[in-house]
């Protein structure tokens, strides 16, 4: 395999090209009717269609109980239906054993057909566009990818035809920062992602990896890497799997359009346009482009859309006011003070980045109930108004007249650390799908398991919970979606309930406010300590749940929770020595090791 560097991924020119045209009529499945083949008149009995159902069910696993979780509620009425005892086409054994040979009524699909062949055999071409070449883009387009190989000796073939589309001209998404200290290509781009110079992950590389590309390394190495460092991991994994190829390039989905969805109820697999604009030669001018797929994977993450909670009295404030994706070096705050409102991940970072710097940083979070000193960082509870005088008032109380509350003054710039919206601007009223997603709200509606679009189930969302660990949750997900678009493709039953009870459970999840804040819509796509429950339903509903993802998903949860605790022990503005851990995976036992830890070191001296 030819190997290519980091640079010349990051300077890639290749350009998004015009698409060959679709079959002006695609072919498509229907319900206990010969398949017709649009391209070379072919007709495929279901004598065939059965032999094949057999040999491309390449994974088998053992009937096993989906239990039901509390965000899960979908899994709850999966695992009735397995469980009651009453015959059903979703039941586990059926799903996933090899020898499975019940075929389902067809819904109406957007399989497409050619007369292409390998070694006589007709070739079954599905189309997928993946939208995004971030993290979630690779992972999913891998997982179909993957499958091709998978599905080699099958009779008709069946082939996943992958496109992806990257706006810009390098993988990683929101991991290219950058050799310049921007984003790549402008200066004025670093304004557009939430990447900083100095960032380091607040996982350790052990855990934030792959499934099927580990890390590697010899334990010497830092666990908590640099963003130059992941999006080089990104770039080896693109390679690795010859995902560079299916990628265009300067290519921005303008518009998705849902094709004749008919009655949701037998055609939950419509076909979808997709409209996009390809950057030129001379990147002055556009080319438009139009294509139709039968899957389309959206997984342009969640962080391009600023979230700035409305302040009482911020029209008052004399200083200068940013939100955290705006932020870059530390050194632009020496001397000032400096307000973060939000005390998460980025505000805690960008706090105690500034505080070394910094005359003086207040940390507002909305959990703290009092103030706390910490050398010149300063922990206060929620941000409540700004008076006439410009002062910032804080309390714990709900109510901004609260007596008890303390006041900041001479602040110098707020940064919001208050998160992003979800953002699609390529579904619109003229989409032709039903897909809620207002701002403020943090919620995406109709969606399946946060993954599926509960009506239309050819349209998928990678990558919309949060408070998880990313890269193993893409690959789950990916992996999910493209095993039950595998199944529907070959006639197989599909691990999901009907229509009817998908928009049901949907609705269910989207008011729920997510597993531990009832009622509170912000938190809808929140996981933290859920995950590992999603993850293990998903990897049943894609059937490669064994002991092995068990190992998997369990060594996960163990350095999650270990690197968490040490992470919260950090007193803000001390030494951020909890990124100085080594670990080392050891799947077998569900466990790591620590191979070096200041912290521990630090315990030992006492």
């Amino acid at each position: 395999m030819q190997s290519t560097t980091a640079s010349s991924l990051r300077n890639n020119n290749s350009h998004c090209h015009r698409q060959s045209p679709s079959p002006s009529e695609s072919s498509r499945w229907h319900r206990h009717h010969l398949c017709h083949l649009t391209t070379s008149s072919l007709i495929i009995s279901f004598i065939t269609l059965s032999s094949l159902c057999k040999s491309a069910c390449a994974f088998t696993a053992p009937p096993v109980t989906i239990p039901s979780f509390p965000i899960l509620r979908a899994g709850a009425s999966f695992s009735r239906r397995i469980c009651n005892g009453t015959p059903s086409p979703y039941l586990y054994n059926e799903l996933f054993g090899a020898t499975a040979t019940r075929v389902s009524s067809f819904s109406k699909t957007s399989l497409t057909m050619t007369n292409d062949s390998i070694n006589g055999e007709a070739v079954v071409t599905k189309k997928v566009a993946i939208i995004g070449g971030g993290a979630a883009g690779l992972a999913t387009a891998r997982a179909f990818l993957r499958a091709n190989g998978e599905m080699k000796s099958s009779t008709p073939q069946l082939e996943f035809e992958v496109s992806v589309f990257e706006s810009r001209r390098s993988v990683g998404g929101i991991w290219d920062y950058g050799d310049d200290g921007y984003a790549s290509e402008t200066k004025e781009a670093s304004k557009t992602r939430p990447m900083y110079r100095n960032l380091r992950t607040n996982l350790p590389k052990e855990l934030m990896q792959f499934k099927e590309f580990p890390w590697g390394g010899d334990g010497k190495e830092a666990s908590y890497v640099t963003h130059r460092q992941v999006l080089e991991y990104l770039e080896r994994y693109a390679t690795k799997f010859n995902l560079l190829e299916r990628i265009h390039f300067g290519c921005t989905v303008k518009q998705l359009t849902v094709l004749d969805a008919g009655d949701s109820d037998t055609n939950e697999w419509p076909q979808i346009s997709l409209g996009w604009t390809s950057q030129t030669n001379d990147k002055n001018s556009e080319e438009a482009h139009k294509q139709t797929f039968d899957n389309v994977c959206i997984c342009n993450g969640h962080y391009a859309l600023p979230s700035s909670p409305p302040l009482l009295g911020i029209d008052n404030f004399r200083g200068r006011t940013i939100h955290a994706i705006e932020y870059d070096n530390p050194n632009d705050y020496k001397d000032l003070t400096v307000l973060c409102i939000g005390a998460r991940a980025s505000g805690a970072d960008i706090a105690r980045e500034i505080g070394l710097v910094a005359k003086q940083v207040f940390l507002s979070d909305s959990t703290c109930n009092e103030k706390r000193e910490y050398d010149n960082v300063v922990v206060m509870p929620r941000t409540q108004s700004v008076d006439e005088e410009g002062g910032i008032h804080f309390s714990a109380k709900s109510d901004p007249a609260a007596d008890e509350e303390w006041v900041a003054t001479n602040v110098d710039v707020i940064i919001f650390c208050s998160g992003y919206d979800y953002q699609f601007p390529f579904i619109n009223d003229k989409s032709n799908l039903n897909l809620e997603c207002i701002p403020g709200e943090r919620r995406v509606q109709p969606l399946y398991e946060q993954l599926w679009h509960a009506r239309h189930l050819s349209v998928a969302f990678i990558g919309l919970p949060h408070s998880v660990v990313p890269f193993p949750l893409f690959e789950i997900q990916g992996n999910a979606i493209r095993r039950v678009s595998q199944l529907q493709c070959i006639g197989q039953p599909l691990p999901l309930p009907p229509t009817a009870e998908r928009l049901a459970v949907a609705e269910r999840d989207a008011s729920s406010g997510g597993p531990d804040n009832a009622g509170r819509v912000q938190d809808t796509h929140f996981l933290g300590s859920h995950q590992w429950d999603y993850c293990r339903q998903l990897s049943k509903i894609g059937g490669f749940y064994n002991d092995e993802m068990e190992d998997y998903i369990a060594t996960n949860k163990a350095l999650y929770d270990k690197s968490g605790s040490e992470r919260k022990g950090v007193v803000p503005g001390a030494k951020d020595v909890y990124r100085e851990t080594r670990f080392k995976r050891d799947d077998g036992n569900q466990s790591f090791h620590i191979l070096y830890s200041e912290i521990e070191a630090a315990v030992g001296k006492e």
